[in-house]
């Protein structure tokens, strides 16, 4: 009975020991500096030959200040890019807790197409002989557009707002001119056919006062002074 029973106390022993140093690991995992990167680009349209803009944010969610924080950008090919700079990669000496440092660099697109980037990549101190490391988010496709298709889609949103969201796409606009000009068509058709039934219909009413032997003319003048006396 008595070495059941210290058995039962050597198994608590060890479950407590366990907890502990579960508990302990928590409370330091707590301790350290925790860094969120996003990556994002400024400019709202890409354009050839203009100026785009990297924003890589670093924030600081731990309860530790994060020190010898270091942010780099690979994957830069200059024959598709012109770096303007000042750099793809930066350092920060800290990043206190629930705080945020912005890294920002220039470029400038030289071909068009679909442009996207892979993630940022930070290195840093969480806490006390503890290195970290992370990684950003990854760009989805943005498209990069010559300056003559800029000026469309400049043109096509002011298109879509003056038609209350209903052209919003060259292929839009291309069905709208389409509805409009076969209108305009049907409006012009009508009009000229509504002229030609009121031309016949006036020169058979002057053929019949003819037949009465009477003037046109002499008619016309006649109401012409009336409507002077009136």
């Amino acid at each position: 009975m008595k070495m059941s029973s210290n058995t039962g106390l050597i198994r608590a022993l060890v479950a407590l020991f366990v907890v502990a140093a579960l508990f302990q690991g928590a409370v330091a995992a707590d301790d350290q500096a925790h860094l969120i990167v996003h990556k994002s680009v400024a400019e709202s349209q890409l354009v050839i030959g203009r100026n785009m803009t990297i924003e890589i944010m670093v924030y600081n969610a731990g309860e530790n200040i994060a020190t010898g924080v270091e942010i780099n950008d690979p994957g830069w090919d200059s024959s598709s890019f012109e770096m303007l700079g000042p750099s793809t990669s930066a350092k920060f000496a800290s990043i206190a807790p629930m705080t945020k440092k912005t890294h920002r660099f220039v470029v400038v697109p030289k071909v068009t197409g679909q442009f996207s980037a892979g993630p940022s990549l930070v290195t840093y101190t969480a806490a006390a002989g503890h290195q970290a490391s992370g990684t950003s988010n990854t760009i989805p496709e943005i498209p990069i557009l010559t300056p003559t298709e800029a000026k469309i889609e400049v043109a096509l949103k002011i298109g879509s707002y003056l038609t209350l969201g209903f052209c919003n796409s060259a292929e839009e606009w291309t069905k709208a001119a389409l509805i409009t000009t076969v209108l305009v068509g049907l409006l012009t058709v009508n009009w000229i056919a509504l002229k030609g039934k009121r031309a016949v219909a006036e020169a058979q009413r002057k053929q019949a006062m003819k037949s009465l032997g009477i003037n046109p003319k002499d008619v016309a003048e006649k109401s012409v002074k009336k409507k002077k006396k009136k």
